[in-house]
């Protein structure tokens, strides 16, 4: 992963793991001099657990994709994390996304023959916090008639489409010359993951897909980091399944028990 600063501050600074602190005092890995930057303003550790930033310093202003942090936040390749007034986009190495082998493009068409298990969550712009569906073809673009239409001045009438194959996710590129971020590579098509984040110009969105594969082969890289994610703009409780079926079967093993226990008081006359 790399740290690329917006305005030029510094050269990109690549983190292969561990843990960096960034501030404006000398010991820290990363030393800011921006306006706003507390001597010990922030840490990120970077694990198989995934990225997560840890304020140090309360009372400096810290904000990922817009939204104030006061703890900690759940990160992913492709936020903007904020230090005062210092920008810093988290990248994924340029390798990390290679040019994909798409699949033939498919005719459009048919109805869905499987229930949608794909969503693109908003972390920033217009459509924040809202959940959209793949289903099987997802059109991104300013036109009215994209699946999900976007007020951005670049991004193209018909830019892209996702598309759901089988236990795969595809972005294509349809009319846009500069292509789309994936986790803060700019890629035209690539095969993309559950937990990728894709930006077209500001509006940015997290792929939602459980039971598919995570980039590297997991299937949730951040299931079990508890990351303050209302800070972080991104919700906990948004897109969470609730079962009931574990109360249910623990009421029918309780009825069972008491059935048993009344037969054997039955039995013995009391």
């Amino acid at each position: 992963m790399r740290l690329s600063f917006a305005s030029g501050e510094r050269a990109d600074f690549s983190m292969d793991g561990g843990v960096v602190n960034l501030g404006s005092a000398g010991g820290n890995g990363v030393v800011l001099a921006g306006k706003d930057v507390a001597p010990w303003h922030a840490r990120l550790a970077l694990d198989a657990r995934g990225i997560v930033l840890e304020v140090m310093d309360p009372t400096a202003r810290t904000h990922v994709n817009g939204r104030p942090v006061r703890e900690k936040a759940l990160l992913r390749c492709g936020d903007t994390v904020c230090l005062g007034s210092t920008v810093i986009v988290l990248r994924a190495e340029p390798d990390a996304i290679g040019a994909a082998t798409l699949p033939p493009v498919r005719a459009a068409a048919a109805a869905p023959t499987q229930p949608a298990r794909v969503v693109l969550r908003g972390v920033s712009g217009r459509h924040f916090g809202k959940a959209i569906a793949v289903n099987q073809r997802l059109v991104v673009g300013t036109g009215a008639g994209c699946d999900l239409v976007l007020d951005e001045s670049r991004v193209a009438s018909r830019h892209a489409v996702v598309e759901l194959e089988g236990d795969r996710l595809w972005l294509r590129n349809l009319d846009s010359g500069d292509g789309t971020l994936v986790n803060g590579i700019r890629v035209h098509n690539a095969a993309i993951h559950a937990g990728d984040q894709l930006a077209f110009e500001h509006s940015h969105f997290v792929v939602e897909a459980p039971g598919l594969p995570a980039r590297g082969g997991a299937t949730d890289p951040f299931g079990d980091v508890d990351a303050a994610a209302g800070d972080a703009g991104t919700p906990a409780a948004d897109g969470e399944v609730v079962s009931a079926h574990g109360g249910i079967w623990w009421l029918i093993g309780a009825a069972a028990l008491i059935a048993v226990l009344l037969v054997l008081l039955i039995h013995r006359g009391i």
